[in-house]
């Protein structure tokens, strides 16, 4: 045996254990599916060392070898390189252990302030809703020894800056966010940034564990608005529950409007926004759409708005039925009624953040935002576009988080494959009434808020019952006022 000859084996040998050594880390396939590779593997070396070794067969023989053995170290590094894609988007996925929250430090563009060091021995404003607010303090005194006055809402705050009370004020981005875009406020224009530091805050554990390849489970899915990081707190606008029976491969979908008017968890005074509660952290929506549903929430995933837009496109596209003519964007997104066939990225995300073309407003960017997530599974789940999974693992990684283990994941995904079954997806929509009212996040100045139709609220909790119960069996009706509910099959 020539050197070559021993340098293909080697390598080949080396490949081969390495790619079953990634497979079984990934935890995807049944032992005995990852004995039949292991076999497969093992068979594949025999051969070539057989035909490698052996001279009498001859230079056909040896040359057949080779090519085989160079096929399956190329096979080898590819499901390598696939395989430990998809361990470090579930790894990366699961290892949060903290949310972080960006604050800037503003004064008016009128006053004297310019610099972050002039407000020593100045007064700066703060807001005493912010859950860090100590944390918040601490990380500024680090920079300069300002005074601080906390006010009670965010109306007094801003109310302080143009009052010269304060010589600057410090907020989260998500309230200048608020500022910007859903008010007839000047703010924004008024003010410049002198500074802008981000504070962490550990992550609870807000996982309550069940079997999830045997028992039904509920999942808190948050569509976070921010533009930044995952690990950033944001108001949520996308808030939907998604009830999982594993028995039954049955999802129910249920979509809270984001600016549905409930009681923050923990709180008492004014009710908010539900999207509020993302300011305070994941936990926050969690709890209070737990108290809203009386369900116990399993698991919580954070998606970025981002996410929509790198998926979509690793997809190349994405069909998208709507019910009325639209222009969005400037005109760059045009939807005709009906079918529109492979919507690119800037469009599929207009497409789920608009509201004001639609005469129930957030109530149906709650049906498009659900149509979009079905039609991204739908695709994701179709054979033909297995290629593409190393773009969507690419497309998604650091933009997803969720509170289920590694382990979970890969459990469930594990039964799921091993199965191939056809997954049965219900979507149900809370509704409400319109009204002005003051919120806690915002203080006394009046939102639009939606009032919930209590009605469709016990509609949904009526269909959570049914989905996790055990045999989870019942029909997938219409005829529920829980708003718009549809079922397909994936």
């Amino acid at each position: 045996m020539t050197v070559v000859f021993f340098i293909l084996l080697i390598i080949q040998l080396g490949a081969s254990v390495t790619f079953l050594l990634s497979l079984a880390k990934l935890n995807l396939l049944q032992v005995w599916q990852l004995l039949v590779v292991a076999a497969v593997v093992v068979l594949l070396f025999a051969i070539n060392f057989c035909l490698l070794v052996v001279r009498k067969k001859g230079k056909i023989a040896k040359f057949i070898a080779v090519l085989l053995s160079i096929a399956v170290i190329v096979g080898s590094f590819f499901g390598i390189k696939y395989v430990r894609q998809a361990t470090s988007f579930i790894e990366t996925a699961t290892g949060a252990e903290y949310e972080t929250q960006t604050y800037k430090v503003l004064s008016l563009k009128s006053s004297a302030y310019t610099e972050v060091s002039m407000l020593a021995r100045q007064h700066v404003g703060f807001l005493k809703s912010n859950p860090n607010l100590d944390n918040t303090h601490a990380a500024l005194k680090n920079v300069v020894d300002y005074k601080n006055y906390d006010y009670d809402d965010l109306v007094s705050l801003v109310a302080a800056l143009y009052d010269h009370d304060s010589a600057a004020v410090v907020l989260n981005d998500s309230y200048l966010d608020y500022l910007s875009e859903d008010t007839d406020s000047t703010f924004v224009d008024d003010t410049r940034v002198i500074y802008e530091f981000e504070v962490r805050a550990d992550t609870p554990d807000l996982r309550q564990a069940v079997d999830v390849t045997a028992e039904p489970f509920a999942v808190y899915l948050s569509g976070s608005d921010s533009r930044g990081a995952i690990t950033q707190t944001a108001r949520s606008d996308v808030n939907i529950v998604a009830v999982v029976n594993p028995k039954t491969a049955r999802i129910l979908l249920i979509s809270i409007p984001r600016d549905y008017y409930v009681q923050l968890h923990g709180t008492t005074g004014n009710k908010d926004k539900l999207t509020h509660a993302g300011i305070y952290g994941i936990e926050m929506s969690k709890n209070t759409i737990e108290d809203l549903l009386g369900i116990k929430i399993n698991y919580t995933v954070k998606v970025g708005f981002q996410t929509v837009i790198k998926v979509v496109d690793a997809l190349g596209g994405i069909d998208i039925d709507s019910d009325q003519a639209l222009k969005l964007q400037g005109g760059k997104c045009v939807f005709n009624e009906g079918l529109n066939k492979d919507v690119n990225s800037t469009c599929a995300l207009a497409f789920a953040r608009e509201r004001y073309s639609y005469a129930s407003g957030d109530r149906h960017r709650g049906q498009n935002q659900q149509q979009i997530i079905e039609k991204i599974i739908a695709k994701m789940s179709d054979p033909h576009y297995a290629v593409r999974w190393s773009q969507i693992l690419d497309a998604a990684k650091g933009s997803f988080e969720t509170s289920m283990t590694y382990d979970e994941i890969t459990s469930f995904a594990r039964v799921e494959l091993a199965s191939l079954r056809h997954w049965s997806v219900e979507s149900i929509q809370l509704d409400g009434s319109g009204a002005m009212l003051p919120t806690y996040s915002m203080g006394s100045q009046k939102l639009y808020v939606m009032i919930p139709n209590q009605a469709t609220v016990d509609a949904a909790k009526a269909k959570i019952l049914e989905y996790t119960t055990s045999s989870g069996s019942g029909s997938s009706d219409s005829g529920s006022n829980s708003g718009s509910t549809s079922g397909t099959n994936k």
